[in-house]
């Protein structure tokens, strides 16, 4: 995966469609990636509404350089996603990118994919994988079309499709499937929002959260609060100690390819000197 890909991806925040008048501060704008919802934060008989206020809301908002826009649109089978796409895909805004829900299948990929290329839009792709039939496929998905950059986990409709809870260790089989998928397609992959309801609260219980999600080969994580994007971007960088041992492993590794290198008792082979490098 290219390196641009793997940076400043860590904290997604999810901002209901019908809400974006209050999408002017420092806390939200401080997130890498403002998704804005007219999926599951738009009652079904308020869609037009919500399409209504994306449209004003593209006129007029004056958007955060350094972060990425992009849309969870409705449902590909339904008729608000199709209205959704209608609107979106010719729309000259700062919008980058669609986020399709409950992706299950290559052809509904190929299809939107295609449709995007047909009227030579600059816009890509996310999916969320959260149904049993998405998670078979993942890894076809995942492989199926350029515009697709990323694959978000979707725990919560998950673990009621699949009938676990919606805890860590019943999802640990799910999550890594969508991980080793992402690895396939050489996309990113980020988790679903942390499940305690206190998280807001307890940040260090937050932190420590992601970071398992992190160490699973996850590259961020949606949140829906402000208040929490700080600590999972904390979370998901590069700690100054991770930087100073991969600086020093490096300069090793510079000094002479040829022989093997221990450090701190470990041998340090190839692949991860591969990996050392993408943390700059």
């Amino acid at each position: 995966m290219p390196d641009n890909l793997k940076k400043n991806h860590r904290a997604s925040l999810f901002w209901g469609g019908l809400r974006l008048s209050e999408l002017n501060n420092e806390a939200e704008c401080a997130a890498d990636i403002v998704c804005i919802d007219l999926e599951d934060s738009v009652p079904l008989d308020r869609k037009q509404d919500g399409r209504l206020a994306l449209k004003q809301f593209l006129q007029t908002y004056k958007p955060t350089k350094s972060v990425q826009y992009i849309v969870r649109m409705n449902s590909l089978d339904s008729a608000d996603g199709q209205s959704d796409l209608a609107m979106l895909v010719n729309q000259p805004a700062f919008i980058s990118t669609l986020l399709i829900p409950k992706l299950e299948s290559v052809e509904e990929l190929i299809q939107v994919g295609h449709f995007l290329e047909e009227k030579n839009s600059p816009l890509n792709l996310f999916g969320i994988i959260e149904t049993a039939k998405g998670l078979e496929h993942a890894s076809l998905i995942a492989c199926a079309h350029p515009k697709l950059k990323g694959l978000y986990f979707g725990g919560f409709d998950l673990s009621t499709a699949i009938g676990c809870e919606m805890n860590w260790e019943p999802l640990l089989y799910s999550r890594s499937k969508v991980v080793h998928a992402a690895a396939l397609g050489g996309i990113l992959v980020f988790d679903s929002p942390a499940s305690f309801v206190d998280a807001s609260a307890d940040q260090e219980k937050l932190y420590n959260y992601c970071l398992r999600s992190k160490a699973l080969g996850l590259m961020g994580m949606v949140t829906k609060h402000g208040s929490q994007v700080s600590t999972i971007k904390r979370a998901f960088s590069p700690s100054a100690a991770e930087i100073e041992r991969a600086e020093k492993i490096l300069a090793m590794f510079a000094k002479d390819p040829s022989r093997p290198i221990v450090y701190e008792g470990k041998l340090i082979e190839l692949p991860m000197i591969k990996k050392l490098r993408q943390l700059f």
